[in-house]
């Protein structure tokens, strides 16, 4: 963990776009003001647990020990759904409890659930648990509050993005992520072939994004390690008008394409 002496790094993830995470923001610096706070993205889809989770799991491993990751993807706020704190790998994750948190924690190591009692939301906006719960508890633990301070262990709800499996000559994959860019990222970190048909439509594999054509699409293994259909130069998730947790077949190709 980090030491004393160094600033608290606290990381931020919602669906709540442009404005609400000022509020939490807000919370988090009343309590803890010298927190370095770090942006992880607020655009994700909303309500998509999933693909919150794939951004929290691949952005976590690059931070340091005694970092708090705050993340909110919360279609169940208000509800008697539970808050956590896990903690794995030196680092710590608040958020709710419904498997946004678990894949990044399982990530790092074998992870410990703890629930926020829920005394702690006395007063709190029933619609608002990111602000009022979640955020006062990640300041408090870069403050260096213990993890199970807020409530006892518990089993979390768990989360995982399944495997690609075979169906006949081909592979289905399901789509757990699309980034900025229009890239689908497939839950799979292998390509068996190195031409691969998705729709009708040829992709060769390539090692980067340049050794395609202009706006020709391809797949490759992405920096976050798993499977990525992508365009050069344009955005694969126009081009196939796929979007998170629909499923496509890859097909092998015909490498004289």
């Amino acid at each position: 963990m980090q030491s004393s002496s160094e600033r608290p790094i606290i990381t931020l993830l919602s669906d709540f776009g442009s404005l609400y995470p000022a509020h939490m923001k807000g919370a988090i610096l009343s309590l803890a003001r010298d927190a370095t706070l770090v942006d992880v993205a607020h655009d994700i889809p909303p309500q998509n647990i999933r693909a919150g989770a794939f951004a929290l799991m691949t952005t976590a491993r690059h931070f340091p020990e005694g970092t708090v990751h705050l993340a909110v993807v919360d279609p169940g706020v208000g509800t008697d759904r539970l808050g956590l704190v896990v903690e794995s790998g030196g680092q710590i994750f608040v958020g709710p409890d419904n498997g946004l948190l678990i894949p990044a924690a399982r990530s790092l190591g074998d992870p410990t659930a703890w629930m926020i009692d829920p005394g702690f939301a006395e007063g709190a906006a029933p619609t608002f648990a990111g602000r009022d719960i979640f955020a006062p508890v990640a300041a408090l633990l870069a403050l260096g509050e213990t993890p199970g301070s807020f409530g006892p262990r518990v089993e979390p709800v768990t989360l995982d993005f399944g495997r690609a499996r075979r169906i006949g000559e081909g592979v289905e994959a399901e789509v757990i992520y699309v980034d900025g860019f229009g890239n689908l990222i497939l839950n799979t970190d292998e390509i068996p072939w190195d031409q691969v048909r998705i729709s009708g439509r040829s992709l060769r594999r390539a090692r980067t994004y340049a050794e395609a054509g202009g706006v020709e699409p391809l797949i490759t293994i992405g920096s976050h390690e798993f499977a990525e259909i992508a365009v050069n130069g344009g955005s694969a998730r126009d081009l196939f008008g796929l979007s998170p947790g629909d499923r496509i077949l890859l097909e092998r190709g015909n490498c004289s394409e």
